[in-house]
């Protein structure tokens, strides 16, 4: 290791509060807050400790320091004030993340890009005393794109996936979060992936890695023995659609362990009715074995990219997921997000989504990043993180609340059921609806001969916004033909039926 970058992972400066700002005038979500002025940032990373205790990297250039930084900033009370403990100086040209874990270790890692070589630093809770500092990537490999996730105990894994300027993604582990990486697998000799890597872990033994193909193809691949090099298995193609980009996955952490639902989500170029993105996904709720059909969440209707970002809360037998997501308009650029709650019985259920959640106009790059994260409370918390136009930092979070019958300031009122969208529709259209309370609710897809094409949703679900999406086919899995459609909507209280259009 050059003792240059030695001494670079040692340096230290102790520091005051970073400059920040409340906005709390006119925002439509949450309370944006600056938590970090740059001149360019290059990649940042967020993670929740115990609970109140955030942790944030960021690499950035600074005409100050006359050099690249990275700060790494903490906040005790869930992200309205940060302070940073640590900054350090060296050729930081990429991307950066922070693994804070939980449990009996208390300690933090820091994964950076440093010479075109990925770094692990790993610090205590507070910041103090560089425990060591360990390059993860191989001699002669020069990493351009990483990510980082850990396991919840009892074995305290780190996970990583680094891609190389050679088109290759390897994966390696590190036990207990010890100095040593090992079980190097270069997954582009075993699979179609060659970009974009992303990894997730679930519950039990379970990985699943995703990545971009050389023909813009969507590829999974799963590890069923906490990433042993022997344990990987065949991969597929959730779906065999091309012209895909962007990938994230996410695993949730609810038993038994061989039902752990994983998701893919994904940007896609269409070209009908007229060219534009789509964020489309896939669910597994076999742990990563088998996956769904395509999904659509959103349609841009613009010719704009969708970057997706996807984070599901820290914590076994949970499974509470937020999804953000960079919107591209006509009118100012936009980060929503979406928030589901119950994975295991509808993985497919998510919240409608929320538009303009920040008050300043983001960059597309760095993408933004959301977190689910838990409150002293005990409520759960979504929060983006994203980068505006003058290339600051913020820090954008909303309690998540659910409204029952009795309960809540401000109780939801009325049903109501919108116009599916798109529509017409192919291959997929989402379906808004809005429950004044909660109970059981029932959406029916039937023909123009009322005969019944699909149950799309037949459970118990809370007061509130929510969201269900039709793929097109009927109860048997297969595609249904061109025409009108009609969907109902039918609760205790409350029934509607509209007309939608499926255009092959």
């Amino acid at each position: 290791m050059p003792k240059r970058y030695v001494l670079v992972l040692v340096i230290l400066a102790v520091a005051l509060l970073a400059p920040q700002t409340s906005v709390a005038d006119d925002q439509t979500w949450g309370g944006d807050v600056l938590v970090h002025p740059a001149n360019h940032i290059y990649g940042f990373g967020m993670d929740q400790g115990d609970k109140d205790t955030l942790y944030l990297v960021v690499a950035d250039s600074s005409t100050t320091n006359s050099t690249d930084t990275t700060y790494v900033y903490r906040s005790t009370n869930n992200g309205r004030n940060w302070s940073y403990g640590r900054k350090s100086y060296s050729d930081r040209r990429g991307k950066a993340d922070i693994i804070a874990t939980k449990g009996d270790l208390d300690a933090v890692y820091i994964f950076e890009i440093i010479g075109k070589r990925l770094v692990c630093a790993r610090y205590s809770y507070d910041l103090t005393g560089l425990h060591f500092g360990k390059y993860v990537s191989d001699v002669g490999e020069d990493v351009v794109d990483f990510e980082v996730c850990q396991d919840l105990f009892p074995d305290y894994w780190l996970y990583v996936v680094y891609q190389t300027d050679q088109d290759s993604v390897i994966f390696k582990r590190s036990r207990n979060f010890d100095t040593t990486w090992t079980e190097r697998k270069n997954l582009t000799e075993i699979t179609p992936i060659t970009s974009q890597p992303s990894i997730a872990y679930s519950r039990g033994p379970y990985l699943v890695v995703a990545g971009k193909t050389d023909d813009d193809k969507i590829y999974a691949i799963r590890n069923v023995n906490y990433g042993n090099s022997a344990d990987w298995q065949d991969g597929q193609y959730p779906w065999a659609g091309d012209d895909c980009h962007s990938p994230v996955v996410a695993g949730s952490h609810t038993s038994p362990d061989s039902e752990a639902v994983f998701w893919v989500f994904y940007h896609r170029w269409v070209t009908s009715p007229t060219p534009h993105y789509i964020l489309n996904y896939h669910y597994s709720t076999d742990a990563g074995s088998t996956w769904s059909s395509l999904w659509g969440l959103t349609d841009t209707s613009s010719g704009s990219r969708v970057f997706p970002s996807l984070h599901v809360l820290k914590e076994n037998d949970v499974s509470d997921l937020t999804l953000g997501y960079r919107y591209e308009g006509t009118s100012p650029h936009q980060i929503r997000y979406i928030y589901q709650e119950n994975a295991q019985s509808s993985p497919h259920v998510f919240r409608a989504s929320y538009s303009g959640v920040n008050d300043y106009n983001p960059v597309a790059l760095p993408h933004q990043k959301a977190y689910t994260i838990r409150d002293t409370d005990n409520s759960i918390i979504s929060a983006v993180l994203y980068v505006n136009t003058s290339h600051h930092l913020y820090f954008d979070a909303s309690p998540l609340t659910d409204v029952d019958d009795e309960t809540g300031d401000e109780p939801v009122r009325g049903f109501s059921l919108t116009q599916n969208y798109p529509n017409p529709f192919n291959p997929a259209t989402n379906i808004e609806f809005l429950l004044s309370k909660s109970g059981p609710v029932k959406i029916e897809i039937f023909n123009v001969l009322s005969e019944k094409v699909r149950t799309l949703l037949d459970q118990h679900l809370k007061a509130g916004q929510q969201m269900v999406h039709w793929d097109g086919k009927d109860d048997s899995g297969d595609k249904v033909a061109s025409g009108v459609y009609f969907y109902r909507l039918e609760t205790e209280d409350f029934t509607e039926t509209k007309k939608m259009v499926l255009i092959r």
